[in-house]
């Protein structure tokens, strides 16, 4: 079966390294580029990261450096993942290099080179995804869809509205919401549901299962015993199996100002995207552990 081909935007983010992990080993997928962005800790520790997930996996992916900043609202970030952004693992400083083009040019020269489309997958704010929209708008003939971790249709949980990945850049987020493409959205919805903890872990006694139960343990949304949310990597288990997921096209809005800002609100019109609602978490669970067995 003919791979899927896949752009990843990501600012690890202890979830994201698990995303991206998971991700090396699906042979559904073929990632051709990752780029970085400002999220859950700053774009040099977010690089810096992605080049250490990078190495532990033994992966040879381009990555670029893309969006430092949101494009309206200042930067932001939480503690959810400690000071470096993946607490709890020691992990070597990487001799990998980011390529030398900013990410939204990377993204452009290989969309227009690409004789296929392609699938964009982001696991952080929309930041680089809109600028590459707005700069480049004749590169949508070469996307297949746009599937992103972010969004909720159930309250926030950054505060009461909110989402994360969209309330760190509610702007970009509704460039790509009014975008006319393809959108699938995996959120809250779901991924509050997508729980790994040790139980699961203690299966596999493997050089990522020992990782994943390191930085687990010092992730803040969620705990060992009843399992971490495994918010990012939904979005990966979509692509590959989408079937473990419902989902229903909804029209979603984003909220860019005032108290709610970051809110994705469903209101009545057209809708401009398919939206995860359900999850099956045995199946999840599955996937994972079926994963899992052909990690490092």
């Amino acid at each position: 079966m003919a791979k899927i081909p896949v752009i990843l935007s990501t600012d690890p983010g202890i979830d994201d390294a698990a995303a991206l992990g998971v991700a090396f080993y699906r042979n559904e997928l073929d990632i051709r580029l990752i780029t970085t962005l400002h999220g859950n800790v700053d774009i040099g520790k977010t690089t810096a990261n992605t080049l250490k997930i990078l190495d532990f996996f033994g992966q040879q992916i381009p990555v670029a450096r893309g969006m430092e900043t949101p494009l309206v609202i200042a930067p932001v970030s939480t503690d959810v993942h400690g000071e470096s952004g993946m607490d709890g693992y020691d992990f070597p400083e990487s001799t990998q290099q980011v390529v030398p083009e900013h990410a939204v040019e990377a993204m452009r020269s290989l969309l227009e080179a690409s004789d296929e489309k392609m699938t964009l997958v982001s696991i952080g704010p929309l930041t680089n995804v809109a600028v590459l929209l707005l700069m480049y708008p004749q590169v949508k003939n070469k996307i297949e869809r746009i599937v992103f971790m972010g969004g909720s249709l159930c309250g926030g949980n950054v505060t009461s509205a909110a989402e994360f990945n969209i309330w760190a850049d509610p702007h970009a987020a509704k460039i790509v919401f009014e975008s006319g493409l393809d959108l699938v959205m995996i959120g809250l919805d779901v991924t509050q549901k997508a729980l790994i903890g040790s139980s699961e872990l203690a299966k596999h006694s493997n050089k990522s299962a020992e990782m994943f139960a390191a930085t687990f343990g010092h992730y803040r949304d969620g705990d060992m015993e009843h399992g971490v949310m495994m918010h990012d990597m939904c979005a990966i288990t979509y692509i590959t199996n989408p079937e473990i997921f419902k989902v229903e096209p909804k029209c979603v809005k984003v909220v860019t100002e005032g108290p709610a800002i970051g809110m994705t609100m469903e209101v009545h019109g057209e809708p401009n995207l398919q939206a995860a609602t359900g999850i099956d978490q045995e199946a999840f669970r599955n996937w994972f552990m079926g994963t899992l067995e052909r990690m490092i």
